[in-house]
């Protein structure tokens, strides 16, 4: 099978087809690859296929006849307009169609058109774009359709791939590796598309011909880069080792048993989900938290509760849960949720976090096993937890509370 071509997205497209739905949406980086896809599909289905950029203007794809060159075709109103009055039932993708949305009245009447005509004219229009945001009149007609990540097997193809290429490059010198750095190197590529995979397996590659286990850190900081993953979450690159951690002997024996059943994808285990530190200023938490992700071999992202808050509504609940949407895209990870008293005091108060803001957090907790999220909240002095964060059953089964002392 073809490395770019996932056979559930081509049965997940083609239903979309199927459906008749008059506009779909893909939001990806992986244009190449989505077009591949689209065109594979057209010729099965036999359904003339049409693409449309600003700088190449609307061109047929595939097989039969193509259009005469028409400059009007770049314009966008001009190729909506043809795709209005065009007879036979096509398929259109539209390429970086999202700027002309923009306080572009005409175009968004014209999309709306081919869509309540679908019936009668048949066509499908495919927005592809690394991001849109489509205008209110046309959700009611639209779908959205997402690439699926790649598989384990996938990936560790790819690596082997780039190696043997490599290799040829170097005259047959083999790459230098071992199993267990190879298997956290695959683990760490996981949530990110094929062709950020590949870049990220050449910037390990190619530095020194070999796998190590120096290159994991540098690895996840250019991961978290890709994901454009800057806010209120932040990449720590220097985890420290759990050896320059004085004390803790119970912490370090409860992360050593639990290391591979977080690791491993076992359904009949339960995964570790969280660790509660807390303890006065210069007792160690920071230290604490960067040595589990040492330990682990993980990726720590740092979520500081103070830059969560915001005044206007709606916006500290939209904080949290991109926050931790954005570490489900790093999982296999260490969550460090620093200053956590700020966030679930008992007492409402305009620095504290009602307990609704808490909903995405506490579901994150819950389903930590699927996505493999080690949450590790630090708090530097908290009178007591509230009740409800007490009684939920995360916390008494997977999870581990901690005083640090000087």
């Amino acid at each position: 099978m073809d490395i770019w071509i996932v056979t559930t997205d081509l049965h997940d497209l083609e239903l979309l087809l199927d459906s008749k739905v008059p506009i779909l949406v893909v939001e990806s980086f992986e244009e190449p690859r989505v077009l591949e896809m689209i065109t594979r599909l057209a010729v099965n289905r036999t359904s003339p296929l049409y693409t449309w950029s600003a700088t190449e203007g609307l061109h047929r794809l595939g097989f039969g006849d193509g259009l005469s060159e028409d400059e009007d075709a770049r314009e966008p109103e001009n190729v909506l307009k043809i795709i209005k009055e065009a007879n036979a039932t096509s398929i259109y993708v539209l390429c970086d169609f999202h700027p002309y949305f923009k306080d572009e009245p005409v175009n968004i009447r014209l999309l709306r058109e081919i869509a309540m005509h679908h019936h009668n004219l048949g066509h499908t229009v495919i927005l592809l774009s690394h991001e849109l945001d489509l205008p209110n009149e046309l959700k009611r007609y639209s779908a959205r359709f997402e690439l699926s990540m790649p598989t384990e097997d996938q990936l560790m193809n790819l690596v082997r791939e780039e190696a043997s290429n490599w290799s040829k490059s170097q005259g047959g010198i083999p790459v230098r590796s071992d199993k267990a750095t190879f298997n956290q190197l695959v683990q760490n590529l996981k949530g990110v598309p094929l062709q950020d995979a590949r870049q990220l397996i050449r910037g390990v590659i190619y530095d020194d011909g070999a796998i190590g286990e120096s290159d994991i850190p540098a690895l996840n900081k250019a991961k978290f880069a890709l994901m454009d993953m800057e806010g209120v979450l932040s990449f720590e690159y220097d985890t420290a080792k759990f050896t320059e951690v004085g004390g803790l002997t119970k912490l370090k024996s409860w992360l050593e048993e639990r290391r591979n059943t977080f690791m491993d994808d076992n359904d009949n285990l339960d995964t570790p989900k969280g660790i509660m530190l807390l303890g006065i200023q210069g007792s160690g938490k920071s230290l604490a938290a960067k040595g589990v992700a040492g330990m682990w071999g993980l990726p720590l992202l740092r979520l500081d509760f103070g830059s969560l808050y915001n005044k206007y509504f709606g916006e500290t609940e939209r904080n949290l849960r991109e926050a931790l949407k954005l570490a489900d895209m790093m999982s296999p990870c260490v969550l460090w949720l620093d200053e956590i008293e700020k966030g679930i005091g008992v007492v409402r108060t305009i620095q504290g976090f009602p307990k609704e803001y808490w909903a995405p957090y506490s579901h994150g907790c819950r389903r930590g096993k699927a996505s493999r999220l080690s949450l590790r909240p630090q708090m530097t002095f908290l009178n007591s937890l509230p009740n409800w964060f007490e009684k939920d059953d995360w916390t008494k089964s997977s999870s581990l509370t901690c005083r640090t002392k000087l």
